[in-house]
């Protein structure tokens, strides 16, 4: 499916499939890249939270976002599975 489109958008653009190819794995690995590097396992203040870039707006998709109450929440949701897996094991 991808290399219909790779196609596709070479033969409009006239440029190598290849490059077209490239140019949205690197779009891609920068984005996750990026999100990767954000500190959001330490604890953050509100303040940090929101001098960090959390989202990427990515066109026909949508905005990729992150707040500071999901964050908070994603990290309790992991703190309670932990401790259920620990009682589980003792």
């Amino acid at each position: 499916m991808l290399n219909n489109l790779y196609l596709k958008v070479s033969k409009e653009m006239d440029i190598p499939v290849e490059v077209v190819e490239e140019a949205y794995k690197s779009y891609w690995k920068f984005i996750r890249h990026t999100i990767q590097e954000l500190p959001l396992k330490n604890d953050l203040t509100e303040e940090e939270f929101a001098k960090l870039k959390t989202n990427f707006n990515i066109v026909s998709l949508g905005k990729l976002s992150c707040t500071y109450d999901r964050m908070l929440n994603v990290k309790k949701r992991l703190e309670y599975i932990k401790n259920i897996r620990e009682k589980k094991n003792d």
